[in-house]
């Protein structure tokens, strides 16, 4: 944890719920330098400011760089790569050396890009090392923003053979030091189990979400007689849809074979409903089953 504390400055551009949430475990958990909160909407960033989840705030990108070693990137991934080409472009090269690191859900694409922009600015006082903390809600804003919430989970570095070691230490005891688990995988990899894990989840969930609320008769429509295992279902449609467009499109290739691979599902299920195969309906049935208990029980 040592790296961490020897940080005068850290800057968090984004300081919604994961931003947030990250200025306020590094005060939970002694911090002792100074939370930067940069962005563009300067009432966002006084909402922040109030919620003691950063010590200053400012919407200049030369202020949020003035003086900072650490920079967290905590915008939708769409962003990502369009501000590290301005922070690129922003660093004084005779000055020490910034990390920069991001939390998005998607890594292949965003990481080659972020790279090749650094190599093409040709500055060594920039590194990047991606990141994504597998920790969050379908709620946004700072005012949903937890110091507890990286705690124990797992948080996704994504380092390639270009990072720099020093830089991929320091990204691996900020997670630390918030109480996060870091885990290593390579950006490709990362995009193929997220992509299962999280995003097909969050897709399935938007359908069924709108299937149901195009079901209807004269008697009624299908939404109001929705219940517990449709909210269950369906929770984490709530989130952004602004967000979750980046992350679908910046994962497509990876989302098209998921989709067909559901697809081939349910069509090998709808040919068992039928043949009123009742034993191979049980058997996907009792498949599934299996699968959700152990992973409560892990």
């Amino acid at each position: 944890m040592e790296q961490i504390q020897q940080l005068r400055r850290i800057t968090i551009w984004g300081v919604g719920l994961i931003g947030g949430s990250l200025g306020l475990a590094l005060k939970k958990n002694g911090f002792q330098g100074q939370r930067i909160g940069l962005g563009r909407n300067i009432n966002r960033l006084a909402n922040a400011l109030a919620h003691d989840a950063v010590d200053m705030i400012t919407t200049e990108l030369s202020e949020g760089l003035q003086d900072t070693d650490l920079i967290v990137l905590c915008t939708p991934v769409a962003l990502v790569p369009m501000l590290a080409q301005r922070i690129a472009e922003s660093v004084d090269p005779q000055r020490h050396r910034i990390v920069l690191t991001d939390v998005g859900s998607t890594k292949s694409v965003l990481v080659k890009t972020v790279e090749t922009q650094l190599q093409e600015q040709r500055t060594d006082a920039l590194s990047f090392v991606g990141g994504h903390p597998m920790a969050g809600s379908h709620e946004t804003g700072v005012g949903a923003a937890k110091a507890t919430l990286f705690e124990n989970a797992t948080c996704l570095l994504t380092p390639t053979e270009n990072t720099d070691a020093d830089a991929l230490a320091l990204i691996k005891n900020l997670w630390e030091f918030v109480g996060a688990i870091p885990h290593l995988l390579s950006p490709e990899t990362h995009d193929l189990l997220i992509g299962a894990a999280s995003h097909l989840p969050h897709l399935v969930a938007s359908i069924l979400a709108n299937t149901v609320a195009n079901v209807e008769t004269e008697d009624g429509k299908a939404l109001d007689f929705t219940a517990t295992g449709f909210r269950d279902s369906t929770r984490i449609a709530a989130g952004s849809p602004d967000l979750w467009t980046g992350i679908f499109t910046q994962n497509r290739d990876v989302l098209v074979s998921l989709i067909d691979d559901i697809t081939e599902n349910l069509t090998a299920f709808k040919t068992l409903l039928q043949t009123d195969n009742l034993a191979e309906i049980e058997r996907v049935l009792l498949d599934a089953q299996i699968t959700v208990e152990k992973r409560r029980e892990n």
